[in-house]
């Protein structure tokens, strides 16, 4: 009887440890994950969705953001 008590309790334990490390984990973003050939169509979306909010943002200012958030995400992922 111990025995499957023990056993239970290893697999519960388990499950919990697998899906709280899956909680708490950071999945590492990957820059190429956005792909350059859909920047185009990115960077209208994001011009005129600031547009229709009252914001200025012209395409050339948002291509600039997208290529600085790439540059950023690289960054963080290398060791200082």
């Amino acid at each position: 009887m111990t025995e499957q008590y023990i056993g239970w309790a290893l697999v519960i334990g388990l499950v919990v440890g697998g899906r709280s490390l899956v909680a708490v984990g950071r999945i590492p973003r990957v820059p190429t994950r956005c792909l350059r050939t859909s920047w185009p169509r990115r960077r209208r979306w994001i011009s005129a969705t600031v547009d229709l909010r009252g914001g200025m943002a012209p395409a050339d200012l948002v291509q600039e953001v997208l290529e600085l958030h790439v540059e950023y995400v690289a960054r963080a992922e290398d060791p200082i």
